[in-house]
């Protein structure tokens, strides 16, 4: 089947709990090869995807976007997320697609949402705790909140990265908002032009741990620091194009 030359637009969600994360690894279960097989299967053809960003293994998606070249142009939306859902696991779905002439979602993406989700429990909670990271003990969220604002705007965020896989360690943080839904929740909503590798994680598990975030920040230097918060509080939530 020849490609058609419209490009598919593709949002997806996914629980990355039993996955090596988005990107294609051989020997790992990776959100990528799932996609893939599922709409190359739809098509009847091999089909590529590229996806906005690469989530880690353990991290979630409600707003992931792919892009692929359309093998046909005469598809119908509705029945194209049917077909391809049919053919994905439980947890993986595709939830809007649309055609259009050129699109690329990696490079076209001008900045991505991204919220880390905690709840604070001395008890572990089963209810919160596939998407969340418990924290045994109460957070003053003013001093959060005041911590997180130190990171809006360009900064070089080498000490928030785990592995440089960029030219450079200069991103934008648009916004950096502490929330609290409920009593026991505290959600990191983070809006940048882009992140780096671990870099949601690390400024979550920062502000948590370390009481100077502006020192941390002008060290560049990863040592200086908290640890990485764990993946499965992560979600990609929003990419705006």
């Amino acid at each position: 089947m020849l490609n058609c030359g419209v490009h598919l637009k593709i949002q997806c969600e996914y629980l990355g709990t039993k996955y090596a994360g988005f990107q294609s690894q051989i020997g790992q279960r990776t959100i990528q090869n799932e996609l893939e097989k599922a709409i190359s299967r739809y098509f009847a053809t091999p089909v590529k995807v590229v996806g906005s960003g690469r989530t880690d293994a353990g991290v979630h998606a409600v707003g992931q976007v792919v892009s692929c070249l359309c093998p046909r142009e005469d598809i119908k939306i509705y029945q194209f997320l049917l077909g391809v859902n049919s053919y994905l696991p439980a947890d993986i779905a595709v939830t809007a697609a649309e055609l259009l002439p050129k699109f690329n979602a990696r490079s076209d993406a001008k900045a991505k949402t991204y919220i880390y989700k905690c709840y604070v429990s001395a008890v572990r909670h089963p209810a919160f705790d596939s998407d969340h990271w418990q924290l045994y003990k109460p957070v003053d969220i003013e001093q959060l909140r005041a911590q997180a604002q130190v990171l809006v705007g360009t900064h070089d965020f080498t000490s928030f990265c785990a592995e440089l896989r960029d030219k450079s360690p200069v991103r934008t943080i648009y916004s950096l908002d502490i929330q609290t839904p409920t009593p026991q929740e505290i959600w990191f909503v983070i809006r940048g032009n882009g992140f780096l590798h671990n870099m949601v994680r690390i400024i979550v598990g920062t502000l948590l741990q370390k009481p100077d975030v502006a020192r941390v920040l002008a060290a560049r230097d990863r040592r200086q620091a908290g640890k990485t918060a764990p993946a499965k509080g992560l979600t990609l939530y929003r990419v705006e194009y």
